[in-house]
């Protein structure tokens, strides 16, 4: 069904006819009658007032000089009426002076006719009238379901972020590590995620992905490959193996079967008695790992992005972490930004940010956020921005 047969208006017009000279009632109603409309009459603008209100008319003829209240004043108060202000009003006039048609249409009015009446000159106005207004009301009615359409996608995503939310982790603060991240997507639904946990009594385990895209496609795809991970949902794989996680992802998210959905991902498992982190990127950028006396080293293996190629043997590294050692992980959103000035900002003006940072709180990463937010010369971010940071204690 197209879009006009479904809204198109099947009843028969209604026109409301106002005039206080009998014969011409008689005579345009029974015109309009012969070519099918429904008609209604008035002779006072009071009375022309209050059965527009009342029967909502497809169209309203209206007589401009009539006792008490002239047709401009009756037309002006039609289209202060929310029942009828979207009425057309075409004005029955005995004058064709140009200053007292640019009148009419001062007031509101769509269009005139002269007396003495032609039939074939009312019908022709009429119908081009009514045509217009049912288009435009066939036009409200399809953006009416649209607004409706759009209102109950929103509150969908709404749920479905908050729910994407619950997934994130809470943030811990023991002997061992302390956790800080910052997450702002730039639709409710983003393709960044991240996620971390302890796999056994040993071992701590956490990630940060960013799938191609954003939007509704990109947030779903994020939330299946989420609980994938939260939920180790991978058939004999060791995820204290990096390179093993993504071999095994790399099998489930070919982009061939994925409609050419990808994502990169960086991955580390610390082992917390040994002070061991293993960890691999695959696609993804750095991340910066800061000593206790503020040097800093850029954690990357340089393997394909996940889904990209089905044989791919994914490599890991192994580091010895030192005590209130920092890591930065993060997504591109971070880095990858246009100033308002058309300059880019780096992954190594981040790191320098974060280098000279003094305050090493929670509060940093908001700072940051709202230092970038400063670069774009606006209060709308180009990408998700997503940054975890992980002390080892």
């Amino acid at each position: 069904m197209s879009m006009s047969d479904k809204y198109k208006n099947t009843k028969k017009p209604l026109i409301l006819i106002v005039d206080d000279v009998v014969r011409n009632l008689q005579i345009i109603g029974n015109h309009l009658i012969e070519t099918g409309y429904d008609i209604s009459l008035a002779m006072t603008g009071e009375q022309a007032l209050t059965t527009a209100k009342l029967i909502k008319p497809d169209l309203i003829l209206l007589d401009i000089m009539m006792p008490n209240m002239d047709g401009y004043e009756v037309c002006r108060q039609l289209k202060q009426m929310p029942e009828t202000a979207d009425v057309p009003v075409v004005f029955l006039t005995a004058k064709n002076d140009i200053d007292d048609i640019l009148k009419g249409f001062a007031v509101g009015g769509t269009d005139y006719i002269t007396k003495p009446f032609h039939k074939q000159e009312i019908k022709a106005r009429i119908k081009s009238q009514i045509e217009l207004k049912r288009s435009r009301d066939q036009l409200k009615a399809f953006a009416d379901e649209i607004n409706l359409l759009n209102d109950k996608l929103n509150s969908d995503l709404s749920i479905a972020a908050e729910y994407f939310r619950s997934l994130l982790p809470e943030k811990i603060d023991n002997k061992s590590i302390s956790t800080y991240w910052h997450y702002v997507p730039t639709q409710k639904l983003g393709g960044d995620a991240f996620g971390y946990f302890m796999l056994d009594d040993e071992n701590f385990v956490f990630y940060l992905f960013d799938v191609c895209g954003h939007g509704i496609a990109s947030g779903l795809y994020s939330v299946s490959l989420l609980n994938i991970l939260r939920f180790r949902n991978l058939p004999n794989t060791d995820f204290r193996q990096p390179k093993d996680v993504f071999a095994s992802l790399n099998k489930i998210f070919q982009t061939t079967s994925h409609h050419g959905m990808y994502f990169t991902i960086w991955y580390g498992v610390y082992n917390i008695p040994k002070r061991e982190l293993n960890y691999s990127a695959a696609g993804h950028h750095p991340s910066v790992l800061f000593n206790s006396d503020d040097s800093f080293s850029k954690l990357d293996e340089g393997n394909f992005i996940i889904g990209g190629m089905e044989e791919y043997k994914f490599k890991q590294e192994t580091l010895k972490l030192e005590p209130e050692s920092e890591l930065f992980v993060f997504s591109d959103g971070t880095f990858e930004i246009v100033k308002s000035d058309g300059a880019q900002w780096t992954i190594d003006d981040l790191i320098h940010f974060l280098d000279t940072r003094k305050d090493k709180k929670a509060s940093e990463l908001n700072n940051l956020h709202n230092y970038i937010l400063g670069m774009y010369g606006e209060t709308i971010q180009k990408d998700d921005f997503t940054i975890l940071k992980i002390v080892f204690h």
